[in-house]
């Protein structure tokens, strides 16, 4: 694990042991290549960009609502959408829209579980004034008017709702849906990505996008129908609203996703000694980010740099926690880090995604929109605690952790 130390080449402090020449991490040296990946601080974080970029979108919207109000082609309105997009993220899938008086801005995740967080909390800092023309929302939304007449055309391909029946099959929350439509069963000898293409767009058209994301666990076109009575798109969100015991709001609100957690269990690796391999029980409302950690994929966490996102854990030793209901104090101690370090660096700073406890360390998880503010708090947070040091790694496999605070004996 490196430590202040190793990283930095200028020193402030003369104190003893791996945090010799300690500086604060606003002070972190910006161009050092090598450790950008271990440490990634931005010129620029995500909460810079989201801001100016909200900005620029306030003083720019009007030239997309009047080709919206035109009627103008439709490739002339994403240029310019992309325009009032594209300071802020590195890639990101949009559509828009009007209904009642307002003008609406619709996010797409296109069934990536990674853009949920950083759209949710582009969307939740929209300024007032976007909102009173705009509505912004994460993911397509379910349609509230009757479906039936509702079609897709892509490439010259044209499917309607009405033409589309459904079947499901249930295992606990989540859904195996097999569908049957003629003009997508002859698309799918030719051209089966189109095929399913438009199937998943027509059930987040019918559920939202959010709900097919989550709910939907599988999708099966069918060459021919079932015997068993079928449901339309339209009485497919009524089913599945029913089977969930959820309302409309519930499963198209992107914060609660957010917030969902699993609890999840390990049996530790005693032959692999090291972070994040002692770990016995956790819990965690960023799964697919763990997931991609675990296998040593780092597709997620580039995606989160290149928008000026750090995500990762802070690390520290559980020794010092008394055998007493030593799991409630454990999990205690982490929650109440989390706030503080929230209160210090901000909510629009960072968000807390759960965290773990192991044979050996514990450990709390977060995603930070600006990573200076956010290791800035945690070292102070850390220092006050009384425990023997606090550490940093990014959800990256292959690089090292970063000491951030050591007692001093």
């Amino acid at each position: 694990m490196k430590n202040w130390k190793n990283i930095f080449q200028k020193s402030k402090g003369s104190g003893e042991g791996p945090l010799r020449g300690f500086v604060g991490a606003a002070e972190w040296m910006k161009g050092n290549v090598e450790d950008d990946k271990v440490l990634p601080l931005f010129q620029k974080p995500f909460r810079t960009r989201v801001q100016e970029g909200w900005e620029h979108f306030l003083k720019e919207e009007g030239k997309l609502r009047q080709l919206m109000d035109s009627k103008a082609d439709s490739q002339v309105m994403m240029e310019q959408l992309t325009a009032l997009l594209d300071p802020i993220f590195d890639k990101v899938s949009a559509e828009v829209g009007a209904h009642g008086g307002k003008y609406d801005l619709v996010l797409t995740l296109e069934g990536d579980w990674q853009r949920l967080f950083p759209l949710t909390y582009f969307q939740k800092q929209a300024p007032k004034e976007v909102l009173e023309r705009w509505n912004i929302f994460v993911g397509r939304q379910a349609q509230a008017q009757d479906m039936s007449e509702y079609g897709i055309n892509m490439g010259g391909d044209s499917v309607y709702a009405k033409d589309i029946r459904a079947w499901t099959r249930w295992t606990e929350q989540e859904a195996k849906v097999s569908i049957y439509c003629e003009k997508l069963v002859l698309l799918l000898k030719d051209r089966e990505g189109a095929a399913y293409w438009i199937a998943y767009a027509m059930l987040d058209y019918a559920l939202g996008e959010l709900a097919e994301m989550k709910y939907i666990g599988e999708l099966e076109i069918l060459e021919a129908p079932c015997e068993e009575p079928a449901l339309t798109l339209e009485e497919l969100l009524p089913h599945i609203m029913d089977k969930l015991s959820m309302g409309r709001d519930e499963l198209s609100d992107p914060q609660r996703y957010c917030q969902l957690y699993t609890a999840y269990r390990m049996e530790p690796d005693k032959n692999a000694p090291g972070l994040h391999r002692d770990i016995f029980v956790g819990s965690s409302c960023f799964v697919p980010m763990l997931n991609e950690f675990w296998n040593g994929e780092n597709r997620m966490i580039d995606a989160f740099h290149k928008d000026g996102i750090a995500a990762g854990y802070f690390c520290y030793p559980l020794a010092g926690f008394s055998e007493e209901n030593k799991g409630e104090r454990i999990l205690d101690f982490r929650e109440n880090a989390a706030a503080q370090i929230e209160s210090l660096a901000g909510s629009d700073g960072f968000v807390y995604t759960g965290g773990a406890a192991g044979a050996d360390y514990g450990y709390l998880d977060f995603i930070a929109w600006d990573f200076k503010a956010v290791l800035d708090a945690a070292v102070s947070v850390f220092e006050k605690s009384g425990i023997e040091w606090a550490a940093f790694h990014s959800f990256r496999q292959g690089v090292e952790g970063v000491m951030l605070c050591e007692k001093k004996l």
